[in-house]
């Protein structure tokens, strides 16, 4: 969540520049971060109440700038093709 600033924008509005982390994996806590910037924002809900919207919005482009999803997508694709392999749907 704390990658994409376009991803706030549904609840802050299209104008809405979040101070987000230069790196938000070094983030030491994130949870109490995005209640900041909602906070910040104009937004009382609590952030667990808004994780499925986050979800939706976040886009691919900006998670892949970070390290470890890197290395989850990576994994997940090498993953997916083991198991087309064990069943001969790859050569």
């Amino acid at each position: 969540m704390l990658v994409d600033a376009a991803a706030f924008s549904t609840l802050l509005g299209s104008g809405a520049q979040p101070a987000l982390p230069s790196e938000p994996e070094r983030d030491a806590d994130p949870k109490l971060t995005l209640g900041r910037l909602l906070k910040e924002g104009g937004i009382r809900r609590k952030p667990e109440r808004l994780y499925r919207l986050f979800g939706e919005e976040v886009r691919l482009e900006a998670l892949r700038s970070l390290p470890a999803f890197q290395r989850f997508e990576t994994e997940l694709i090498e993953a997916i093709r083991a198991v087309a392999r064990s069943q001969g749907w790859l050569g």
